[in-house]
């Protein structure tokens, strides 16, 4: 062993300074890193190699002043907001005291052959209202370019039902864009996409939703029918798909189906409504007269009048056979029209004042006579005003009153030609008088009725049809 040392004394020492030197260095390394961050070390993303904590909150705060986050619209635009605009300040009372103590300085070397990145979330602390004027400086937070999304639904549009795309709009969910950028400053990213943030309000239903697509394909199997009508005053009225499409019926499985007991409902209320636009029967009505007046008169049974059940079985096949039907005119009794205040050209004119009548037919007087009506002076007698139509027509009828205890009746009139309009009311002739017109009827009038002269009553019977209206007036 002496010999080998005497031969290698000189490479001993040298080996041995070495360590003594390399230990030294070592030490040093021990004694400068146990207040100073590693070689290689860096903090959210700034570089603190050999730095104490206090050199590090002094290059942090400076970075963080600097910072700036862009936001992406669902438009492709961008904004950026500065930190200091967001209310991000740095916080001095943060953890890396505990981070240089958790760092192995026996290590110290390690940091020159790997780097160590740290992220530290206490280092920034922001202002929650001042982060909300920041965001609401935005000019995609205007209220102008606040537009709220569409659920996708379904159009109807020339008789077709089609599914129009849903809109995404660009409304902002506030709360949720706070929370997003908060989380995104405090990880250090640079950009936000708010779209995959979930930061704006979303529509419910999109176009391949399953429910909308079943209503699609039920809407054009049972909806495709169109009925149109047009009132008096030219207006148009008319039942549809895009009515039709709201009163199917969604079934258990999420398909739907066209339930006819439903329908039919819906139906009768749409009839209800048209009824009321097209019902003139009983209405005020003003129309010109023989003498060229106008003369106004309220009341009667006349009158057009949508016959409401019948109507409603008629629409109801329509819809079942898809049917198109234009201007119809309902099942109804009485004229629909509103010339000459709905009484048409074909008419009879009856002035109970004048005691005088005429027969309008086609504009045109063709007949005219007096008569004598209802005894003014007793008011069950009287012939009440109002607007009618001729209901029956017959020939040697017998008119009889009220009849009697003894089972005799009040009168037993026989006439050749009647033809009421009004309950017990109507045109006959009268070949028991010998005069008519006058003031007769103020004092010996009839029970009600029109009495004619015999050969004008048949005239008129010849010429007038059922349904003619009747107006009488004073």
């Amino acid at each position: 062993m002496k010999k080998w040392y005497k031969k290698n004394k000189k490479m001993v020492l040298i080996t041995g300074c070495f360590f003594c030197l390399l230990m030294i260095a070592y030490v040093t390394g021990v004694i400068y890193y146990h207040d100073k961050f590693l070689n290689g070390t860096s903090i959210n993303g700034v570089d603190v190699s050999h730095m104490s904590v206090k050199e590090v909150n002094e290059v942090l705060a400076q970075h963080v002043s600097k910072q700036s986050i862009d936001l992406v619209f669902n438009d492709g635009n961008e904004e950026t907001l500065a930190f200091d605009q967001l209310g991000v300040t740095y916080n001095e009372k943060n953890s890396l005291n505990d981070v240089l103590n958790a760092q192995n300085q026996w290590g110290w070397f390690l940091g020159f052959f790997s780097d160590d990145e740290i992220r530290v979330n206490d280092i920034i602390s922001i202002d929650d209202q001042k982060l909300n004027e920041g965001i609401g400086s935005l000019e995609h937070l205007k209220t102008e370019n606040q537009i709220a999304p569409v659920d996708a639904y379904i159009q109807y549009v020339d008789g077709k039902f089609s599914i129009v795309k849903e809109s995404e709009g660009s409304l902002l969910k506030m709360d949720q864009l706070q929370d997003e950028i908060k989380t995104a400053i405090a990880s250090g990213k640079k950009k936000l996409d708010i779209v995959k943030a979930g930061g704006y309000e979303e529509p419910k239903v999109r176009e391949d939703d399953t429910d909308l697509n079943n209503k699609l394909s039920a809407a054009n199997q049972y909806c495709l029918a169109r009925i149109t009508y047009q009132s008096q005053k030219g207006e148009t009225i008319t039942l549809d798909g895009s009515t039709m499409i709201e009163w199917l019926t969604r079934n258990e499985d999420g398909t739907y189906s066209r339930n006819d007991d439903i329908f039919k409902e819906k139906i009768s209320e749409f009839v209800a409504t048209l009824a009321k636009q097209m019902n003139t029967y009983g209405d005020t009505r003003t129309f010109t007269g023989a003498d060229g007046a106008s003369h106004t008169v309220k009341g009667g049974n006349y009158g057009f009048k949508v016959s409401q059940s019948a109507e409603t079985n008629e629409i109801l096949n329509f819809i079942k056979e898809n049917k198109t039907v234009e201007n119809r005119t309902p099942k109804a009794t009485g004229q629909l029209t509103s010339v000459n205040g709905g009484l048409g050209d074909t008419f009879v004119e009856v002035n109970i004042t004048k005691q005088h009548l005429w027969f309008h037919k086609n504009g045109t007087v063709i007949m005219e006579s007096d008569f004598v009506s209802g005894t003014e002076t007793k008011a069950d007698r009287i012939t009440p005003s109002g607007t009618y139509y001729l209901y029956s027509k017959e020939r040697n009828r017998v008119l009889r009153g009220q009849k009697q205890p003894d089972g005799t009746y009040e009168y037993e009139s026989p006439v050749s030609y009647w033809m009421p309009f009004n309950k017990g009311i109507g045109f006959h002739d009268a070949s028991w008088r010998s005069q008519f017109g006058g003031q007769i009827y103020q004092t010996s009038g009839s029970h009600g009725c029109i009495n004619l002269p015999t050969s004008f009553a048949g005239r008129l019977y010849s010429e007038i049809t059922v349904n003619t209206p009747v107006v009488v007036y004073r």
